[in-house]
């Protein structure tokens, strides 16, 4: 059975007024135990939250992240951290991405970096970021 860590694009598509149908029925066909994120992805969301202006829409969002339904409590036990054997991965990312002269984003590749040493595929619709690595879109086919 694959484990999936998902990017915070993937996370908070749901989110939006008209999220993706395609995400939404990839989502529903896996278990829970095989869905994973990791705590990049929870600051990236909380700082995300914390940027709006204060309102109704924050105090939704603050609710629902903090609630019984927010990731936290839905990722119990599956968030991942940026450890030493991902911060090895990290490097050998980085490194590979500076040689061929294509510098890639050092708070992505944490994402991909924890995928890799835990042994997730990465769920993101953010192809060209991670060009090259193990990934899957499940958005593609909304796009």
């Amino acid at each position: 059975m694959n484990r999936y860590l998902l990017d915070t694009n993937i996370l908070s598509n749901p989110l939006k007024p008209a999220p993706s149908a395609s995400l939404t029925a990839w989502l529903g066909e896996q278990p829970d135990d095989c869905l994973y994120t990791c705590s990049l992805n929870l600051a990236e969301l909380w700082s995300g939250i914390l940027s709006l202006p204060a309102g109704k829409r924050r105090h939704a969002l603050q609710d629902w992240f903090e609630g019984s339904h927010g990731p936290v409590a839905f990722f119990q036990g599956r968030i991942l951290p940026f450890e030493e054997k991902a911060a090895l991965v990290w490097g050998r990312i980085i490194s590979d991405g500076v040689r061929p002269g294509k510098p890639r984003n050092p708070i992505d590749m944490i994402l991909a970096a924890v995928a890799e040493a835990n042994g997730c595929i990465l769920v993101t619709d953010n192809e060209k970021q991670f060009a090259g690595l193990k990934f899957i879109n499940p958005m593609r086919a909304a796009t």
